[in-house]
């Protein structure tokens, strides 16, 4: 554009000094007129030199500016492209960090549903370890079945067949002897073993014992004293007794049993393994 307006002008002021010349050359006058013209001319083909110089410094700048702008446009571009790449990695980001805020709060809320059934699961483990405690207490003492009672003073003769009633408890642990039916009741099914031993001094008469499981008759032993000395006599047997079986030590009609300070007639039994009935 700048180049055209120059041109322009330089064409105009030469038809001028064209005309100028040749009404000198009609004029002489003009003569004078046409030697500034010519100075003026010069002066403007020196400044329109200088302007070209600046021009083509000025297009040059120009080139420069424009190949800067073209650079910054394409890095401007790119850090747009940059941008745009990194706002849809910050939109995956936060859809991300949303998915996992709501997975922590449903962690959040799996955990408050174990921290509950935790809490239930100790006050149930409490509560077992009460009941393993109790049962385990009463397991013992099922299996710590032991006694040994004597007699209090002399028996005998029955009318019938009678339970011997030991009064003189020397053990009884789980308590399942009773002193006042003289009636040991099995607390839990196994393998007992009972122990007898009676004493009789009555001349001329039987001292005998029978071991009794419910209501029948394990064994029977007896002794026939013929001299009025005490004579003692003793067995033992080992039998399978179900939960809730009674056994008992009874005495025949007519016979008798001596006692006196030394215990002489003792019953006793135990336990000696537990098992299914």
């Amino acid at each position: 554009m700048k180049r055209t307006v120059t041109v322009t002008f330089l064409l105009l002021l030469l038809l001028q000094i064209s005309l100028q010349q040749t009404r000198a050359a009609a004029d002489p006058k003009s003569l004078k007129r046409s030697d500034d013209l010519k100075n003026i001319l010069y002066e403007q083909g020196t400044a329109l030199a200088e302007m070209k110089t600046q021009v083509k410094f000025i297009e040059k700048e120009n080139g420069d500016l424009k190949t800067k702008m073209t650079r910054q446009i394409k890095r401007s571009r790119q850090t747009e492209s940059q941008l745009e790449s990194l706002k849809k990695e910050m939109a995956a980001q936060l859809s991300e960090v949303s998915v996992i805020r709501s997975s922590l709060v449903n962690v959040e809320a799996e955990m408050g549903k174990l921290k509950k059934e935790n809490e239930d699961l100790k006050k149930k483990a409490s509560t077992a370890e009460g009941y393993l405690k109790t049962l385990k207490k009463e397991i013992t003492e099922k299996l710590q079945v032991a006694f040994s009672a004597g007699l209090s003073a002399s028996v005998g003769p029955l009318s019938g067949l009678g339970v011997v009633v030991y009064t003189k408890v020397l053990t009884n642990t789980g308590g399942a002897y009773s002193p006042s039916t003289g009636v040991f009741t099995a607390p839990t099914a196994g393998i007992y073993y009972f122990r007898f031993t009676a004493c009789g001094s009555a001349n001329g008469q039987y001292s005998g014992v029978s071991l009794y499981r419910n209501q029948e008759r394990l064994t029977h032993l007896s002794e026939y004293n013929n001299d009025g000395y005490p004579r003692h006599f003793s067995g033992g047997i080992a039998i399978h007794l179900s939960e809730g079986d009674a056994v008992t030590v009874r005495l025949p009609s007519s016979y008798r049993l001596y006692e006196d300070s030394y215990t002489r007639n003792i019953f006793s039994g135990f336990l000696l393994f537990p098992m299914d009935s």
